[in-house]
């Protein structure tokens, strides 16, 4: 078909063409056919690989007028002549052929180039049969509206596929970098996936050469296959936003890609226009069903994002169905709309998704404000407990005090009163008043032990040794006064340093031990041993008296027992009591490293 400029401007007379070889340099004499544009060879002559000849000729009134020459395009390569002055040459002219066939030219042609009566214009195409191989529509008219014409059709064959090609490689590598973040949303790696093979299959509009391969089979090959992975990653996609897991359908899905993709690469030559037709009506099937899935979930599950989708995809059905339809050869047209209307759908596929993503986030920054809240009235009823814990432990420190000052006033003052006590009943009629002076300077020293011990927090180390000297020297004389034997044997306390806390306990425990002697065993005889082995501390007492029997009585139930054994806990020690041949024994052991 030949489109004419205005009435007023130059027409086409004839349009011929002739077959000729790879190598041909000029077209041949004899052979010419009538043809109109745009003309697809392979209809005429099919299996023809090669070049095609295509001579157009129009009568010039003016020479002086300038004309203007517009070309939709060739395909694959060529060279154009007017009046056998070169106006363009393609790159590769064989195989590797230049990818030309989305390319507009346009010339403006005057004097010299214009001569008055006839004009030809020869124009050289190098083309492969399965590839709709031809020339498409020429117009000849004046250069104003040519131009006009020309930068429209550059615009949309050209200009706004780069703007495609762009908006699909970033929305690809933003969903990819979202899926990489948060490899749950699996939604969002299979957009990315459809988004960036969008983008290499779409670069066939306007890309020149078919590399990195060597061949347009190749390259075309390729095509197919990311044709094919596309409609799988929309499938996908779309698999993936539903109610469920569709696992049988998705190995379903994988096995036709892979099937599909072995079945390109091996195809042959003769054979690849056949193979592409179905490469390309099995995707655009599988696209369309998963676009009808998509309404179906949809209209199931009404969210307003999907509503939106929905109608977008309808769109994109119908530009699917046009560009299937001029690939198959049945509308004539080389005008492919959807790498155009696919732009509107991959900004409401990222606009579904970032609608997602905002309602996510929202609900994240909601949870958080909740988070924050309890988090606040935990940590004020965190404060109210460590501050009522901290009202405890302020009671119960002072109730230890006061516990340990009943223990020492018990062991310490208390044994020195039961030992003058003692001593002022078995004492004879008159005493002399140095004896009393000296029980009140004992009474005294165990009332200042006491006195030093609760006013300071004993940190510092003593010598057990130190402290041990008053103690024996007061208890010797008591038993002394008794006519109770008591025997001592201190085996390493020398070098034996703790802190005084710990020494006073244990002082306060030997204490309590002898005291009990004294009082309750009506021993003659009593031995103490206290020996420090560098790892362990032992106190031992034995005695010969009644004393406390563990068989007939299995807890002791004494104030001053509990509180040896409270202080033996203290120690991280433990409390032994038994009778062994007529003797009570009463064993402490405390573990303990020497300093």
């Amino acid at each position: 078909m030949t489109i004419a400029a205005a009435a007023s401007a130059p027409s086409f007379q004839r349009i011929e063409a002739v077959r000729a070889n790879w190598d041909a340099q000029m077209p041949p004499d004899a052979g010419w056919t009538d043809v109109a544009l745009p003309d697809d060879w392979s209809l005429r002559w099919p299996g023809f690989d090669g070049v095609v000849w295509y001579r157009l000729t129009w009568e010039q009134t003016d020479a002086t007028a300038p004309v203007g020459l517009m070309m939709d395009y060739l395909n694959m390569a060529g060279v154009v002549s007017l009046n056998g002055v070169q106006l363009s040459r393609d790159q590769n002219l064989t195989e590797p052929l230049t990818r030309a066939w989305n390319t507009p030219r346009y010339w403006q042609a005057s004097p010299p180039l214009l001569r008055s009566g006839q004009n030809i214009l020869l124009i050289r195409v190098s083309g492969l049969a399965a590839y709709q191989p031809g020339l498409g529509p020429v117009t000849l008219g004046a250069p104003a509206d040519i131009g006009i014409r020309y930068t429209h059709e550059y615009w949309l064959r050209h200009d706004l596929q780069l703007f495609s090609l762009a908006v699909s490689a970033t929305l690809g590598c933003f969903f990819l970098a979202l899926w990489i973040l948060r490899r749950r949303e699996t939604e969002f790696g299979w957009f990315g996936l459809m988004s960036l093979t969008w983008w290499l299959y779409a670069s066939n509009q306007v890309k020149l050469t078919p590399w990195p391969f060597s061949s347009t089979d190749a390259w075309q090959a390729t095509v197919s296959i990311l044709f094919l992975v596309y409609s799988a990653s929309f499938t996908m996609f779309v698999l993936r936003n539903g109610p469920r897991r569709y696992r049988r359908t998705e190995l379903v899905v994988g096995a036709m890609v892979a099937a599909g993709s072995v079945a390109m690469c091996l195809t042959p030559h003769a054979r690849m226009q056949e193979a592409r037709a179905w490469l390309a009506l099995i995707p655009a099937m599988t696209y369309i069903g998963s676009c009808f899935l998509f309404f179906y979930f949809a209209w199931r599950q009404r969210r307003v994002e999907q509503l939106i989708l929905a109608a977008c995809l309808a769109v994109c059905i119908g530009v699917g169905i046009h560009d299937l339809l001029v690939f198959l050869k049945i509308l004539d047209s080389n005008i492919y709309y959807t790498a155009l209307a696919s732009q509107l759908q991959m900004v409401a596929m990222a606009l579904v998704l970032g609608w997602r993503f905002v309602s996510n986030l929202s609900r994240i920054e909601r949870f958080n404000e909740e988070l924050h809240v309890k988090v606040e009235a935990a940590k004020e009823a965190l404060a109210q407990t460590l501050k009522r814990e901290h009202e405890l432990q302020i009671v119960n420190v002072r109730l230890g005090e006061r516990l340990n000052l009943a223990h020492d006033l018990h062991d310490g003052l208390g044994g020195t009163l039961v030992s003058s006590i003692a001593t002022l009943e078995h004492a004879p009629g008159s005493i002399p008043s140095s004896r009393f002076l000296t029980i009140l300077k004992e009474l005294r020293d165990d009332l200042r032990i006491i006195i030093d011990t609760a006013s300071s927090y004993q940190l510092a180390e003593t010598s057990l040794a130190e402290m041990l000297v008053p103690l024996r020297h007061r208890l010797g004389v008591l038993f002394e006064s008794q006519n109770i034997v008591c025997r001592w044997q201190l085996s390493g306390i020398e070098d034996c340093h703790l802190p005084t806390a710990q020494s006073l306990d244990i002082i306060r425990i030997l204490q309590e031990g002898l005291t009990n002697v004294l009082k309750h065993s009506h021993a003659n005889s009593v031995h103490v041993e206290l020996r420090d082995d560098a790892d362990r501390l032992t106190l031992q007492i034995r005695d010969n008296g009644v004393g406390f029997d563990p068989v007939v009585q299995k807890e002791p139930t004494g104030t001053g027992m509990k509180s040896m054994q409270m202080r033996a806990n203290r120690l991280g020690g433990t409390l032994e009591t038994r009778r062994v041949e007529g003797e009570t024994v009463l064993k402490i052991a405390i573990p303990h490293r020497r300093a």
